[in-house]
């Protein structure tokens, strides 16, 4: 009998499953342990080994983190309150579930976080669940303009049974259209307004889209997941200190920590209808091993004061720059680039995101497609987004940075075959790596 994993799938998913269902061996304990292995090596060395990897959407910890990072915490149920568990015998974990969120409300300027939830897709969904019913609408940023797909119904607002509209985007100034907002919101009338997007060049105008949202009687969420670590350095913006209602992230991405998800906000209210919608409403047992390196992490931030944001900023300038002098089209280059760690290109030219992608990869170099505001409705992904907070924490330099750039060019632009770019590129990290020590 053919298994087939998923046969819903698209064609090109459903053939490499195929491809990879074909090569498994038998389902002994030996076998399966034996195909594990070998596929983390193959993945730890192409990925984390040679691989340069300016993917938005990742990082690696630090030391001091991986250090205290023990999956048999998470092995056993932790539920409820600490001095009310569900479990006898976990006090000692008493000291992560205090600790985690005070660290948290110290980095981000806030009164309250809760940092149970599994991913930032789960803590945006408590969100949903706390502040909205099934029927309401809410308001959110396209997906031409970086809105996640935890914003958007096919996603977790679907879910919670949401209507979902897309907020008016000026592509211009790469933000709300605050000419529009007002009108749009009044019409709309949206419970919850949700900004912060998985490609964000530069800051939202934080305080007048929250000034609109609360006129039309409306809550804004400003999910910073991929900004979090410049957020809780004290770059970028302070979403709560300028009018956002409530505050989401994943705490991994820039800010460097184990995955997971949090929700943080200066109003008890929210605070304790979005800590009832985390547990019991979606959640019952959390991994308590991550709070541990989260709670490390959090305090790697507030003692680095903002030089790693800061490393990460300059890197993405310093990218986009040398990128632009390749060739590429640059996103923001009338505004020096970006303000963040991300840079975006567009490739539409060049054959879209997707390819451009493949091809990068298949040379070593490893980041994302992803559309632009100023895409056609329909148009594949016409962009390629990076981030430069993982080649940061690798030890890149400017020159490292300029020297990737060029091979991206010799790749897209100039027609080099990926072989042995690939190899170039393996030989540039482990350069990285040794003098890194």
């Amino acid at each position: 009998m053919t298994l087939e994993t998923a046969p819903w799938a698209s064609p090109t998913a459903r053939d490499r499953m195929a491809r990879v269902a074909s090569q498994l061996g038998a389902p002994t304990p030996e076998a399966v342990a034996g195909t594990v292995q070998r596929a983390l090596r193959a993945h730890a060395r192409q990925y984390d080994t040679e691989g340069i990897v300016l993917y938005a959407g990742t990082n690696v910890m630090s030391s001091a983190a991986r250090a205290v990072t023990d999956p048999q915490v998470g092995e056993r149920p932790s539920m409820g309150w600490p001095g009310e568990k569900y479990q006898s015998g976990l006090d000692h974990l008493d000291v992560l579930e205090v600790l985690a969120p005070s660290l948290m409300c110290r980095l981000l300027g806030a009164r309250f976080a809760e940092v149970r939830s599994h991913s930032a897709t789960m803590a945006n969904l408590a969100v949903y669940t706390a502040l909205a019913e099934p029927g309401d609408t809410i308001a959110v940023l396209p997906e031409r303009a970086g809105g996640h797909t935890s914003h958007h119904a096919v996603g977790a607002p679907g879910v919670r049974g949401l209507r979902v509209v897309d907020l008016p985007y000026d592509a211009g100034a790469l933000d709300v259209d605050l000419a529009e907002l007002g009108p749009f919101l009044e019409r709309e009338r949206p419970r919850l307004v949700v900004i912060g997007a998985s490609l964000l060049l530069f800051p939202h105008d934080v305080a007048a889209i929250a000034e609109r949202a609360h006129a039309a009687g409306a809550l804004l969420l400003y999910d910073a997941s991929h900004m979090a670590g410049l957020v809780a350095a004290g770059r970028f913006q302070r979403p709560l200190a300028e009018g956002a209602d409530v505050l989401t992230f994943s705490t991994y991405k820039s800010f460097g920590g184990p995955p997971g998800g949090v929700v943080a906000t200066d109003d008890p209210a929210i605070a304790e209808r979005v800590s009832a919608a985390v547990f019991p409403g979606l959640t019952a047992n959390y991994d308590a091993a991550r709070l541990a390196p989260l709670a490390v992490t959090a305090a790697e931030i507030l003692a680095d004061d903002g030089a790693y944001a800061d490393r990460c900023t300059a890197a993405a300038r310093t990218l986009a720059e040398a990128l632009e002098r390749e060739g590429f089209a640059v996103a923001g280059a009338a505004r020096g680039y970006t303000a963040s760690h991300h840079v975006a290109l567009d490739v539409a030219g060049l054959g879209g995101g997707r390819a451009a992608m493949d091809r990068l990869a298949a040379a070593g170099i490893y980041l994302s497609a992803i559309g632009l505001p100023w895409q056609a409705p329909g148009e594949p992904d016409r962009g390629l987004r990076l981030g430069t907070q993982e080649v940061v924490r690798r030890g890149f330099g400017a020159d490292d940075l300029r020297r990737t750039a060029a091979l991206m060019g010799d790749v897209l632009l100039r027609g080099a075959a990926p072989g042995p770019i690939r190899k170039t590129a393996v030989h540039l990290r482990r350069e990285i790596a040794h003098r890194a020590g």
